[in-house]
């Protein structure tokens, strides 16, 4: 690790690639982050967008098939006083479940003893029978009966128009009874009072839809692969939801998760009392978005359950194919920014290296001009320049430097010369002291003997001794001009040697 670090610091090119990718890649990272958000929100929004016009669209069409049964049972309430005959009303039932295919069921019940020749109860009733899905060649069957006599009067479809004295949609209820003509689904139900010329009640005529039916058309509403669809009834008890277990058994209210409950629970409350919306909650322990909206007919709602992982799918999707763009875009613009300035920064490498190679006693280092014209162009040529005039700068130096060498080789080997003269002078000086002062001493001495005993000298004697002292000034005056000569000639090549470092000082 030690070691990458410094080879970064020692890559000028690569410590700039570097900077310039952070500084690009936070720029980007700011860009791309507020783009994210901004596509979240745009995201949500389309979902919202979404899932309310498919909620919408469901609602219309439930609201269509309502419109028409409430018609046609309108219809029949007007039209079944005008013909008021036992076998007229059974007509009247199968002739309506045929020409309306939505319809499961058609009622027409009279109140206790209308019919007094048919006894206390008298309900034409009509059922569609259903079949397999799977057989695509079978076809609806229809029968009617006269429903065997029983207290209908209890039932909901019948108490309810009767006990408010108008039409009215009732909540989903269970009429099976085996061994009868029943539905084996549950039947949600429009009811509406019939009354005779004078206002009288005289029975109800209910008209019926399977709670099947309105399961398949709330679980059509699929905006995301994995959305669900619920319905209320006034209470928040659960008409329609993916786990029938829970149908008619358990409301909005008791099946909130712990987590979610108070939102659950304000959501429950707000769709009981007829107003639509979207929440963003826990449901199954993982986020999801839930859009309602009321159905005005008969006070339920009905509501879409949207994970939010399939709401943001393709935003994950698109945020990791963006991540690795911008990945594959960093390597790319890394590798560019280090080429482009390495290319830029190739000349103060060479000039890096150039300045060692100086730094070293490398002189004459040879540098190539540039032919750019930006600053660091400048800068080489600048330097190219400075190392030539370094160099013969350099060179001047060196041609001073021999030539004091050589100067100081001379003047070494004159004061060599010097010291021999010297040693030899003073050799000479000795050799001539002691020539010159055994003839001196021969004067000298012979010289006190003439002085005191001179007339006592013989002839021969004085006669040898003047000799003597003949011979020594003789020798004595030899030695003179032999010193004359010897120093005539050693002055004069002193002379020439020191006319000659003169002239090499100028």
């Amino acid at each position: 690790m030690n070691g990458l670090i410094q080879y970064i610091q020692r890559r000028l090119s690569l410590r700039l690639g570097l900077v310039i990718v952070f500084v690009v890649t936070v720029a980007f990272a700011v860009l791309f982050g507020y783009l994210f958000y901004r596509s979240k929100i745009y995201v949500q929004r389309a979902a919202i967008d979404r899932a309310t016009q498919l909620l919408d669209n469901t609602a219309e069409r439930i609201n269509g098939i309502m419109d028409e049964t409430e018609t046609v049972t309108n219809y029949m309430a007007v039209t079944t006083t005008r013909h008021l005959r036992p076998d007229s009303l059974l007509v009247y039932t199968r002739r309506t479940v045929m020409e309306n295919s939505f319809l499961t069921g058609f009622a027409i019940s009279m109140e206790p003893n209308y019919f007094p020749e048919k006894g206390r109860h008298f309900s034409a009733y009509s059922l569609r029978y259903r079949p397999d899905e799977a057989d695509s060649t079978a076809i609806d069957s229809i029968t009617t009966v006269r429903e065997e006599p029983s207290e209908y009067f209890d039932a909901v479809w019948y108490q309810t128009p009767r006990a408010l004295g108008k039409a009215c949609w009732v909540d989903a209820f269970d009429d099976y009874n085996e061994g009868t003509l029943s539905s084996p689904d549950p039947l949600i139900s429009y009811c509406c009072p019939m009354r005779d010329a004078d206002g009288r009640y005289i029975g109800s005529i209910t008209a019926s839809l399977t709670l099947k039916w309105l399961s398949e058309v709330c679980t059509g509403l699929k905006p995301y692969p994995n959305s669900s669809a619920i319905m209320l009834d006034r209470n928040g008890t659960y008409i329609v939801h993916p786990d029938t277990a829970k149908q008619f058994r358990e409301s909005i209210f008791s099946d909130a998760a712990p987590e979610a409950r108070q939102q659950i629970e304000a959501m429950g409350k707000s769709m009981i009392s007829g107003n639509s919306g979207m929440i963003e909650t826990i449901v199954d322990d993982n986020d999801a978005f839930i859009f309602y909206r009321p159905l005005q007919r008969n006070g339920w709602s009905i509501a879409i359950v949207c994970p939010a992982s399939d709401v943001y799918a393709r935003y994950a999707h698109m945020i990791i194919i963006v991540w690795i763009i911008i990945g594959v875009g960093v390597i790319l613009l890394m590798l560019f920014c280090y080429q482009i300035v390495r290319r830029a920064v190739q000349p103060l490498s060479q000039l890096d290296h150039a300045v060692r190679r100086i730094a070293d006693g490398h002189f004459d280092e040879p540098l190539t001009e540039s032919s750019r014209r930006d600053s660091v162009g400048r800068l080489t040529n600048s330097f190219v320049s400075m190392q030539q005039s370094l160099a013969e700068s350099v060179a001047d130096i060196q041609r001073v430097n021999d030539e004091l060498q050589q100067q100081n080789d001379e003047l070494a080997a004159a004061y060599q010369l010097k010291l021999d003269t010297n040693r030899k002078k003073t050799l000479f000086s000795r050799n001539i002291y002691h020539e010159i002062r055994t003839p001196l001493n021969i004067i000298n001495g012979f010289t006190q003997v003439l002085s005191g005993m001179f007339h006592e000298i013989p002839g021969d004697e004085l006669t040898d001794i003047t000799t003597r002292m003949r011979l020594s000034a003789e020798a004595i005056s030899q030695l003179t001009r032999m010193l004359a000569a010897y120093v005539s000639t050693r002055t004069q090549p002193t002379a020439r040697t020191s006319s000659s470092h003169r002239k090499n000082k100028k």
